[in-house]
């Protein structure tokens, strides 16, 4: 079901190609003039690890994610990035095609589309594994968008934080502590007002906590 090439998931303007569509999208990652949401990124892990493991360790919790946990996540790369991702999950999200993509310094990245890769709005999801906090840094999106602040969270008893981000394409993101400084982010993207706020929180949250337990199991 996967292909080799991706397409972007930005703010929406058609692109010519699987090959143009992922070249755009490093251009926008690597963009030093719009990099504002490396440092969203950034906090957002930060406080979804910080809050979430204090709300954890306050009510009781032992399984929530803690700084040195060993990693419940490893070893994924472009080759095996999209299986984070059943195929019965992807058939349940009407997935059309899931486009592997690798990153550096050790990321992987798979595009989830929902609609045609050439859609002038295209819909879907992001699931990528970042095994570093450095390797997380490379979460940039050169789209005009106004983020909303953080949201602290549990999934499946880890630490997590989720932003909704507001432009031409809505959004929302979500970054777990997988242990020992390695993050799965969950992302939800599609046109303005296609889906409500709620049904994108809830989108990226459902889908985290099927990669989390299917790790488990």
């Amino acid at each position: 079901m996967a292909s080799e090439d991706t397409s972007t998931h930005g703010s929406g303007s058609a692109v010519g190609s699987p090959k143009e569509a992922a070249s755009a999208l490093t251009k926008r990652r690597r963009d030093p003039a719009k990099s504002m949401l490396i440092l969203t990124a950034v906090l957002s892990l930060a406080v979804g690890a910080g809050l979430g493991y204090a709300i954890a360790h306050s009510s009781g919790s032992t399984s929530a994610s803690a700084p040195g946990d060993a990693p419940i996540i490893a070893g994924v790369s472009k080759k095996t990035v999209c299986n984070l991702v059943s195929g019965s999950m992807q058939q349940q999200l009407s997935i059309r095609e899931a486009s592997p993509m690798a990153e550096e310094k050790g990321g992987a990245s798979c595009y989830l589309l929902m609609t045609e890769d050439d859609a002038a709005e295209p819909a879907g999801f992001v699931v990528a594994f970042y095994p570093t906090t450095e390797s997380l840094q490379q979460t940039v999106d050169g789209t005009d968008v106004i983020p909303e602040k953080a949201e602290p969270l549990l999934i499946e008893g880890r630490a997590a934080a989720r932003q909704v981000l507001y432009g031409d394409a809505w959004k929302a993101q979500l970054t777990v502590d997988v242990g020992d400084g390695a993050t799965l982010y969950v992302e939800r993207f599609g046109p303005k007002d296609s889906l409500s706020e709620r049904e994108l929180r809830q989108s990226v949250d459902d889908l985290a906590a099927s990669v989390l337990k299917r790790q488990k199991a």
